[in-house]
């Protein structure tokens, strides 16, 4: 294979497409063993299949970051809005991240403070934006600490915030860039592309995000969305 006229953003974007099928084929095969559908588990079994199953998400997680940081870069990036009914899909959207707060025994609260929670909206797109952002406060949240998430109107728009307690940060204008990451754990995985990502997915919807931080204490992050 030839590759010389490639530069590294196309190996890397070609080298995670490569591995979207076996990732998404590991998580089927743990689905399928969790569902008990070949021999009952053991407390034992059951807890290595959780622990591969968070890797697992985890690495498609960060797949789809890379092939999304790609598409931005070469202008292959679209949205493609539908009707949805926004209190509804941020709940579903919640309870399918919740493998990411489960390791460090953490919560997520949700509280509703919108009566019209109908808009339009790219429907995988700003799920990827708030799985997104409840890795990212997970990340940097402490072991049993609660997350926050908020719905509320915002004029004639719908607004989300979601805010974390832990070591906050100094520079919050920066996390928005590409590559920018606070991760201080040599043993973690971090591309630094998760909320360079979410701010372009808000901004294609013709969105505004802003992050709110104060240090030892919290941050939280925001975004607004035109309800059409």
């Amino acid at each position: 294979m030839v590759v010389k006229n490639f530069d590294k953003e196309t190996l890397l974007a070609l080298a995670a497409h490569d591995l979207k099928s076996p990732v998404n084929a590991g998580i089927m095969a743990v689905k399928l063993l969790e569902d008990k559908k070949l021999s009952p588990l053991n407390s034992y079994q059951k807890d290595l299949l959780n622990n591969l199953m968070i890797s697992l998400k985890y690495m498609k997680n960060l797949i789809e970051n890379i092939l999304d940081r790609y598409k931005l870069q070469n202008q292959a990036y679209s949205i493609n809005k539908v009707s949805v009914d926004f209190i509804r899909f941020v709940t579903s959207a919640i309870e399918e991240s919740k493998y990411m707060v489960s390791d460090k025994f953490q919560t997520i609260k949700l509280i509703i403070e919108m009566k019209n929670g109908l808009a339009e909206i790219d429907f995988l797109e700003i799920k990827r934006a708030i799985i997104n952002l409840i890795s990212n406060a997970s990340k940097y949240s402490p072991e049993m600490s609660e997350i926050l998430i908020k719905l509320f109107d915002a004029n004639d728009k719908i607004g989300f915030s979601i805010e974390n307690k832990g070591k906050g940060i100094e520079n919050p204008h920066e996390v928005f860039e590409k590559f920018v990451t606070y991760n201080d754990n040599s043993k973690s995985l971090a591309t630094g592309l998760g909320l360079y990502i979410v701010k372009e997915i808000i901004t294609a919807h013709n969105g505004e995000i802003f992050v709110e931080s104060e240090v030892g204490k919290f941050t939280r992050v925001t975004f607004i969305l035109p309800r059409k």
